[in-house]
């Protein structure tokens, strides 16, 4: 792949290219995205800084897990198995919602949008949001996040809850003591 000077690209990014080129045309409409598709779509967006802020991964986030006391050695190198095995069954229903229809709620909904999600296009969430009616409805915006803002913006984050969250289980009854 030759860059806008003439140069050529490096091998990382003619190889993304090329992957990204064999997905096309993706997310056309009225057309259902292959879930592999989907996984080699979300590669590159993840290792162009896509899903966190400012990087190429979330291996910082993964190697947290090596600090807590509430894991062995042994089940830190199962620690995204969950994951793993979740995402073929829930990724296929969730793809085939179809939310961009749903324009009413019965219960509360919260949004927490990163403002650099290339994942789930935050911007697209919130033009659904400004035209879904709910009970209660709030959307935040977190500036420095992509797709992680629980971990991008821990503190944000914990006081968007409380101040949003708790006070709807409050209301419901569904607070621990």
């Amino acid at each position: 792949m030759a860059l806008r000077d003439g140069r050529r690209a490096p091998r990382g990014q003619r190889r993304s290219g090329a992957r990204a080129r064999g997905i096309a045309p993706y997310g056309a409409p009225g057309q259902t995205i292959p879930i592999k598709d989907i996984y080699v779509e979300r590669k590159w967006v993840g290792y162009y800084g896509g899903t966190m802020a400012y990087r190429r991964d979330n291996k910082d986030d993964s190697a947290l897990a090596w600090l807590s006391p509430d894991y062995s050695d042994q089940e830190i190198g199962h620690i995204w198995d969950g994951n793993k095995f979740a995402t073929a069954y829930l990724l296929p229903e969730v793809v085939a919602l179809g939310l961009s229809k749903t324009n009413k709620l019965s219960v509360p909904i919260i949004l927490f949008e990163g403002c650099h999600d290339r994942l789930v296009n935050s911007e697209v969430a919130a033009s659904w949001f400004d035209t879904l009616k709910a009970p209660h409805k709030h959307l935040v915006w977190f500036e420095h996040s992509g797709h992680m803002p629980m971990t991008e913006e821990r503190g944000k984050f914990l006081f968007s809850l409380v101040r949003y969250a708790r006070p709807i289980a409050e209301k419901a009854s569904d607070i621990a003591p």
